[in-house]
C-alpha cells in the first residue's frame, strides 16, 4: 500500500491514490463512524450528510470557509490555512499561508471563482476531510498565462474536484486537490 506521506502521492499522485488516501486516513465508509457505532446506528443527520455533531460541525466550518473563499475575503478564508501550509492544487503547488493567498490574489484578479459543496465527509477525529467540489470559472480580462490553459474575457470553466484537506487546530495543514471531470468542451 502507498503510504500518505510519500511525497509522490502528496503533490499530485493518481485519482486511485488519492481515493485510496481518503481510506487510509478514514474519510471513507462506516470508518467516519464514532467508535463503537455502527452503520445501522448511525443514519445522516437531517440535511447534513454527517453522521456525529462533530462532523455536523465541522461540515459547517468548511462551509463558512467556502463562503469567505467565494467572496474573494482573503483575510477571512487565509485564516483556514496554516502558516506553512503544504497546497498541491491543479494550478499550483505551494508552502505557506501566504502564498496561498498571494496566489488566489493574483487568480481572483483575472476571474470569479465560485467552489460549490457537493459531497463532504469529515473524519470523526476532525484531523481530516474530503470535500467534492464543483469549481466555476469565469475569466473577468484575458488571462494568457493562466497555469491550466489560457482563457479569453468571458470564457467560463467548470470542473467537478475531489479535495482532501488534513486539519491540526482548526487550520488547514495540507490541502491536495485531484480533478474529476470537466464540463462537456472544457479543457482537461
Amino acid at each position: 500500500m502507498e503510504d500518505c506521506n510519500d511525497k509522490k502521492f502528496s503533490t499530485g499522485g493518481s485519482r486511485r491514490a488519492f481515493v485510496a488516501g481518503a481510506v487510509l486516513t478514514g474519510l471513507a465508509g462506516s470508518m467516519a463512524l464514532p467508535a463503537g457505532a455502527s452503520v445501522a446506528k448511525a443514519a445522516p443527520l437531517a440535511g447534513t450528510g454527517v453522521r456525529t455533531p462533530a462532523q455536523a460541525q465541522m461540515r459547517q466550518w468548511f462551509e463558512a470557509y467556502l463562503a469567505a473563499f467565494n467572496r474573494s475575503d482573503f483575510d477571512a478564508f487565509g485564516r483556514y490555512y496554516a502558516d506553512d501550509v503544504q497546497f498541491a492544487g491543479q494550478a499550483a503547488t505551494l508552502t505557506g499561508r501566504q502564498a496561498v493567498i498571494d496566489f488566489y490574489r493574483n487568480a481572483h484578479g483575472y476571474l470569479h471563482e465560485e467552489l460549490e459543496l457537493l459531497t463532504f465527509v469529515g473524519a470523526a477525529s476532525g484531523n481530516n476531510c474530503l470535500a467534492e467540489l464543483q469549481t466555476t470559472l469565469i475569466a473577468r480580462r484575458d488571462w494568457p498565462g493562466m497555469p491550466t490553459g489560457a482563457m479569453k474575457a468571458g470564457d467560463r470553466r467548470q470542473s467537478i474536484n475531489f479535495v482532501m484537506y488534513d486539519i491540526a487546530g482548526e487550520r488547514f495543514t495540507r490541502v491536495r486537490s485531484a480533478r474529476f471531470s470537466s464540463q462537456p468542451g472544457q479543457p482537461t
